[in-house]
């Protein structure tokens, strides 16, 4: 069975993180071993959509290839069956996958700020304002949230940092930070050259949108969404794709932008050994 569409740019991604795709006849294992902590770096995709439903299978299958997790994930290719997911105190949820054709603009930056690529000094910041934002920096990559205060969160966000890291010298992304007059990190945003997906020669996936509190409804996202989609077009880039919760701030700025909905992914999670 091929990937869902929904889930092939995620899959792109980890790839080129260093993540470890293993394919089976009607499901993959997607495990980041860097990262045990990265909920969604590790976990069961199922491809099968007539197998879709059998959640006691998969339960069990994630728990047999990843029996130290704290955590429970699964990845599936429809919409699962609520009752199903009751009965094995599951917690069923989706995204919206958006498209665009061409990379969005942007308004102009405000004043007393600048936007540029991280520094190897600003990846701190970029911890820490995702811990004052309450661990919610990047919904769609299930961050286990909200752990202000946990250590394991933190040990989950600077091992990801190190991954980005990674990707930006490797060539495969770029992640911008915009600065306040008194140049902190107010926003940050990322986005990953994935190649060939969903029909797209080049897909460019953004990553990681987030601003701190005290510098919302400054137009800062929209900006940075324009600027890496701007780097990204310099680099082949012919489709831009990004993700968020339905109905959602994000999900109507990212409408008003251009993107187009393009399907759901959807995805179950609980705590491990659910039956």
């Amino acid at each position: 069975m091929g990937i869902p569409r929904a889930w092939a740019s995620d899959l792109a991604v980890l790839r080129l993180g260093g993540s470890v795709i293993e394919p089976h006849a009607d499901h993959v294992i997607v495990a980041s071993p860097q990262n045990p902590g990265f909920h969604w770096g590790n976990f069961v995709l199922v491809t099968d959509a007539g197998a879709g439903h059998d959640l006691a299978r998969w339960v069990a299958c994630f728990d047999e290839h990843f029996p130290e997790a704290d955590h429970l994930a699964i990845g599936l290719p429809l919409e699962p069956d609520r009752q199903r997911c009751a009965e094995h105190r599951l917690v069923a949820e989706a995204e919206v996958v958006l498209v665009a054709a061409e990379a969005p603009a942007g308004p102009a930056l405000p004043d007393g700020y600048l936007v540029r690529g991280l520094r190897e000094e600003d990846w701190a910041a970029v911890v820490d304002l995702d811990l004052r934002e309450d661990g919610t920096a990047s919904p769609e990559l299930g961050e286990p949230g909200p752990g202000r205060s946990d250590p394991a969160h933190r040990l989950f966000l600077q091992r990801r940092t190190e991954t980005r890291r990674r990707l930006v010298a490797g060539g495969h992304a770029t992640f911008l930070g915009a600065f306040a007059p008194d140049r902190s990190l107010a926003a940050v945003l990322g986005i990953v050259l994935c190649g060939p997906v969903g029909g797209a020669r080049q897909l460019a996936r953004y990553q990681h949108v987030v601003t701190a509190a005290e510098h919302r409804r400054r137009g800062l996202a929209s900006h940075l969404l324009a600027a890496a989609g701007r780097w990204a077009a310099e680099r082949g880039a012919d489709a831009w794709e990004i993700h968020a919760d339905p109905g959602t701030a994000a999900h109507r700025l990212y409408d008003r932008l251009g993107f187009g909905e393009s399907c759901l992914l959807w995805e179950v999670s609980g705590a491990p050994g659910s039956s």
